[in-house]
């Protein structure tokens, strides 16, 4: 037994923090941990109490602090040698130094306030870069991702006209609407790699919003796949049943869209919240509840409707913790959670709540800061995407379209031609491929549907936030696919129609 906990202890792949989707994470949890532990650290509480508060918040760095503390109490080591000993193994390197540094300090008699906000800082700068280099990464890869979505329809349009001049091979069709899938899979992922990997949303159903869109999400999504499936199976018209998903699933994608842009706002004035409530605390000498009547209430913006109810609960003898869970709920963000979390404890441990606001504000104001940054260059590629989303999907149909009216009038003219002795005949004359058209057209459906999902993904990635987000650009370029393969294919044939007519 002592032996499965020393292996679980002193791993060097932590579970949930050197893999997956808490790894991406690990710059922006170990930016929250540090300013956490610093804010924890200056109410001058014990040291034990510092490292059992920060192994107990959520993110994926506190993993390390879990084995930090069951190394102290199961093993029975002291604090600096449980850092050494944690530390040394991991193949995460912030982590790893963090801790090192941790137990070398602590050895040397060091206050763990003094080092903790000196970490706290060197953390924040350093985050601050890394966040600036991915924002000027990720503008150059959206263009990027345009060049590559554009290269891969013009080797589709390629390969459609060279029907005209030539007979091509099965194989050869194949692969060109292999490189566009491919190109717009490295568009993807490209995207996916380069943009900052962070929390903007709570990980429950916080605000109204969220919760009427985790109550939508289930029956709108069902809805989709029946009717996807209901029409490729039966065969009828693939433009319809676009039209119809995208009314499906818009709704959701549309009221969380809406969120998002609330909590941004809310983002932005929660900072300034905890700086003035703790500044009046400290002021006044009086408690949370006290200094919020004391607050001119009605001067609070986008925050004032949560703070006036906060105040309320708080008044009618509600819990305090209890009370702030739900003002954290209203507001639906997690840099509000992981901010307030951080002011309440550190009150909450006897710290002053002057300073605890001061270091919960700049938190939160810096987080609020980058992600301004960030919404200055997604919010821009979302309707570049869309508008690039319209321009190539109506090439491929239309295009595809009137090849394959005009081979049907070819085919048509060589039936009633009649034979000449002697005289060549129009098959000898034109090298019109119409087998090799009709795998062309039968591909250009499912590109069609990839182009439809890769464009409503990508701009979500590059912004972040709610993952229903992405059934808001679905709605669009779904119904931007449906409307064209509905329409276009009716264009062409009138076009040509009216042309035989002449």
């Amino acid at each position: 037994m002592l032996e499965k906990l020393k292996q679980f202890i002193f791993k060097s792949d932590g579970k949930g923090a050197n893999t997956g989707k808490t790894d991406r994470m690990m710059s922006f949890d170990m930016f929250y941990q540090l300013s956490y532990m610093s804010a924890i650290a200056a109410a001058g509480v014990p040291r034990d109490q510092i490292f059992e508060r920060s192994a107990g918040i959520q993110c994926a760095s506190a993993e390390y602090f879990k084995r930090v503390e069951l190394a102290r109490t199961r093993l029975k080591y002291d604090y600096a040698r449980a850092c050494r000993a944690v530390g040394e193994p991991l193949q995460e390197e912030e982590v790893k130094g963090l801790l090192l540094r941790f137990s070398s300090s602590l050895i040397s008699g060091e206050p763990e306030a003094d080092f903790l906000s000196r970490e706290a800082k060197a953390r924040s700068e350093d985050y601050e870069n890394e966040y600036g280099r991915s924002l000027e990464s990720l503008k150059m890869w959206t263009d990027a991702y345009v060049s590559l979505i554009l290269s891969a329809v013009l080797v589709v349009v390629i390969g459609i006209v060279s029907t005209m001049i030539w007979k091509i091979e099965t194989t050869l069709i194949m692969a060109m609407a292999f490189i566009a899938i491919a190109a717009t899979s490295i568009g993807i992922w490209l995207i996916w790699l380069i943009s900052p990997k962070e929390s903007m949303v709570l990980r429950w159903a916080g605000s109204r919003e969220q919760q009427l869109a985790s109550k939508l999400f289930k029956p709108s999504l069902g809805i989709a796949v029946a009717i996807g499936a209901l029409f490729i199976l039966t065969g009828q018209d693939l433009g319809l049943a676009l039209l119809i998903i995208s009314a499906a699933v818009f709704p959701i994608g549309f009221i969380m869209t809406k969120d998002d842009k609330k909590i941004a706002r809310r983002d932005n004035e929660i900072g300034t919240f905890l700086r003035s409530l703790g500044g009046v605390c400290t002021a006044l000498g009086t408690t949370v509840n006290a200094a919020l009547g004391r607050l001119d209430l009605d001067a609070i913006n986008v925050l004032r409707s949560s703070v006036k109810n906060l105040h309320t609960r708080l008044t009618a003898g509600i819990k305090s913790r209890l009370s702030w869970s739900k003002f954290i709920d209203e507001t639906g963000s997690e840099l509000a959670n992981r901010s307030v979390g951080m002011f309440y404890d550190a009150i909450e441990v006897g710290g002053s709540a002057g300073q605890a606001g001061q270091q919960a504000s700049a938190f939160a104001d810096r987080v609020a800061l980058l992600r301004a940054r960030r919404r200055t260059v997604a919010g821009p590629f979302r309707w570049l995407c869309i508008t690039m989303h319209a321009s190539v999907v109506i090439i491929l149909v239309f295009i595809t379209e009137v090849i394959v009216a005009f081979g049907d009038m070819v085919l048509k003219a060589q039936d009633v031609t009649p034979s000449v002795s002697g005289a060549p005949s129009m098959s000898t004359l034109t090298s019109f491929n119409l087998s090799g058209l009709e795998l062309m057209q039968t591909m250009v459906v499912p590109l069609v549907l990839i182009f439809t999902v890769a464009n409503a993904i990508v701009p979500s990635l590059a912004e972040g936030g709610s993952k229903y987000k992405i059934l808001s650009n679905l709605g669009i370029t779904a119904a931007i696919s449906g409307m064209s393969l509905l329409i276009l294919p009716a264009l062409a044939n009138s076009l040509f129609t009216s042309v035989s007519q002449m």
